[in-house]
């Protein structure tokens, strides 16, 4: 009863020191952290800005217990936001972030940069105005909202000079992510066609269009196929199962009705445990092909049962050439 009272003790003890080691190593206050900032901005930025999410960082490239992260924002134009490093502590004094080295930036130098951004897509907007009736600019993609009936020759005009425009402020907008054109219709308002868009040489440029997740009627256009895919491993490939996190869902790029859902399948007799060599369990690609408009199941294939043998681009090269000899443009 003792050691258990001891080890109880200890645990304790343990969980109080790893909670305030920042405090034991002489780190600021959280209060204090937020009231030095928020005297900061006022100071500086005469209360224009607001911060949320302020987060101790401590770690062992800056081995500093008084360095935080922070959203500081525009507290009448929230699009205007901004993540950074500060430090509390010394900020009243000395407003360098040291966090991004001989840079000498400060806050408002960040902030410079985002009121520009935000400035670049308020042009955007406008010259969509009459076309798009919402733009937003979120951290992974580019939401649109396209009014009325889409037709494929008119919503492929309007991507195409969507890119085209954003590709004219590239530099400008300054995202370091990758993104995706997220395309939102009268039908579909939750999201229908998300288009990942590659980078390369300082422009954005489109690939396939793939169906989102966040259309209506998703889930049960989800169970019908998969119990069609799963009724057909059932009969000739027993030694397969469903992946639930590795599948594309290809739409034509000419019907915007018809797709190709891209399944990958786990082979069952891989055991990673007893393997000395991992092995990639993902070795079949099963492929059925739908139409969304009338609600139609053609057929579905197994395409390969060695995807665990060929290369990324291998592997997309074949999808391609099945599912275009189906009829669905990539």
């Amino acid at each position: 009863m003792k050691i258990l009272i001891v080890i109880g003790v200890l645990i304790l003890l343990f969980i109080i020191f790893v909670s305030n080691f920042s405090r034991f190593m002489g780190g600021i206050s959280m209060n204090k952290a937020a009231n030095n900032l928020q005297q900061y901005l006022e100071k500086e930025h005469n209360g224009e800005l607001g911060f949320k999410e302020l987060n101790r960082f401590f770690n062992t490239a800056t081995m500093s217990p008084n360095m935080f992260t922070v959203v500081l924002f525009h507290k009448e134009i929230p699009e205007i936001e901004f993540y950074c490093h500060v430090n509390p502590k010394e900020i009243l004094e000395n407003d360098t972030l040291s966090y991004y080295g001989r840079e000498n930036l400060k806050i408002s130098d960040l902030y410079e940069r985002e009121q520009k951004r935000y400035g670049t897509r308020q042009k955007v907007k406008a010259d969509f105005i009459n076309e798009i009736t919402e733009i937003n600019f979120e951290n992974d993609r580019f939401e649109i909202f396209v009014p009325g009936d889409i037709e494929s020759i008119t919503l492929h005009g309007l991507v195409e000079r969507f890119i085209a425009r954003l590709n004219s402020s590239y530099e400008e907008l300054d995202i370091p992510y990758t993104m995706s054109l997220f395309i939102k219709t009268e039908t579909h308002p939750e999201g229908y066609i998300d288009i990942p868009l590659e980078s390369m040489e300082g422009q954005w440029y489109p690939q396939m269009f793939m169906l989102s997740d966040t259309m209506n009627d998703f889930d049960t256009i989800e169970n019908k196929i998969k119990e069609r895919v799963q009724s057909d491993l059932d009969k000739s490939y027993s030694n397969y199962e469903i992946d639930e996190n590795y599948r594309k869902i290809i739409l034509d790029k000419t019907s915007l009705s018809k797709i190709a859902w891209v399944q990958y399948l786990k082979d069952t007799t891989v055991n990673n445990d007893e393997n000395e060599k991992w092995q990639n369990p993902l070795t079949g690609i099963y492929v059925t092909y739908y139409d969304i408009d009338t609600e139609h199941l053609y057929f579905g294939e197994m395409i390969s049962q060695e995807n665990d043998k060929i290369s990324y681009d291998e592997t997309l090269e074949l999808i391609k050439l099945r599912v275009e000899a189906e009829g669905i443009q990539m």
